[in-house]
């Protein structure tokens, strides 16, 4: 098992990606018209925060302490895409597919993590591939949403 410091910094990093995609869902409602769309992304802010809790509770019960905001990256990417669709009018399609990548990354950084052997015990690690598996299915809703645009 890795040591409880490497554990905790892992964690932070997933829930500062967490605290991103949150306050992306908010945007992402703020920058559509479509109500149903509009519904869709404040939910999944819902199931971020969610999610971000459970990890905050790990990163405690291994001695640490969850970091409080989202990453200076997630805070570009969010203001360039606040940018181009402030731009364009009808853009439910396109912020869907900014969310579709962003969920993307975060599968992928799920994947990194159940990928280390050994690193998390049998507990967490069913929680993050149940993390995973509600990743996968907002990607799989945001596709279907899309394709009505």
């Amino acid at each position: 098992m890795k040591p409880k410091k490497e554990l905790v910094h892992d964690l932070n990093d997933l829930l500062e990606r967490n605290y991103d995609a949150i306050q992306g869902y908010k945007d992402a409602a703020r920058n559509v018209t479509n109500e149903e769309l509009k519904r869709f992304f404040i939910n999944q802010a819902k199931e971020r925060l969610k999610l971000s809790e459970e990890v905050k509770v790990e990163i405690r019960l291994l001695g640490g302490n969850p970091v409080k905001e989202g990453s200076l990256l997630g805070i570009f990417h969010r203001s360039w895409m606040n940018f181009k669709t402030s731009l364009n009018h009808d853009n439910e399609k396109e912020v869907c597919q900014a969310c579709i990548t962003g969920e993307e990354k975060a599968v992928r950084e799920y994947d990194q993590l159940l990928d280390q052997k050994g690193a998390w015990s049998d507990r967490l690690k069913l929680e993050l591939q149940g993390h995973r598996s509600t990743t996968l299915q907002a990607i799989r809703d945001l596709e279907s949403l899309k394709e009505k645009f």
